[in-house]
């Protein structure tokens, strides 16, 4: 069962992306039944971005989203968050301890990256910017908030 849970933020905050989260989960991991999303409305400004997403363990996940972003923005953060769940439930990324090179690496697809790739050239970014516009517009035009 798919299970997504919103805290922090307003009331019509947390309803309104527990609907997106909802609806980007469904389409994105329609065969995936055992996928675990906290999702977390809080002040990001400090840390310079808009929206992170973190695997805690085996199909569990924690992501932060700005709570001071418009509605438009809001829905398109949370969709690009909620590309790199689909991305880690489906291990199409893999985030490991590389013993030899003593560090972390990721694993897209079949390719290694180390984390200094240059944000604007990872791929799994350029799929998530791709998807979030797909999806938000989706959300819109169905009426999904």
């Amino acid at each position: 069962m798919k299970f997504l849970c919103v805290q922090g933020g307003t009331k019509q905050q947390r309803e309104m992306v527990q609907k997106v989260g909802d609806y980007v989960l469904h389409k994105l991991l329609p065969k995936h039944r055992k996928v675990e999303v906290v999702v977390t409305l809080k002040n990001l400004k400090p840390e310079g971005v808009e929206g992170w997403c973190m695997e805690e363990d085996d199909r569990l996940f924690s992501v932060e989203v700005e709570k001071s972003l418009g509605i438009k923005e809001m829905i398109t953060c949370v969709a690009h968050e909620l590309v790199h769940v689909k991305q880690y439930t489906k291990r199409e990324m893999v985030d490991f301890f590389d013993r030899k090179a003593q560090g972390r690496k990721i694993r897209w697809k079949k390719t290694v990256y180390g984390y200094g790739t240059a944000y604007e050239r990872q791929p799994w970014e350029k799929e998530a910017f791709r998807m979030q516009e797909t999806l938000a517009n989706e959300i819109w035009e169905k009426g999904i908030i």
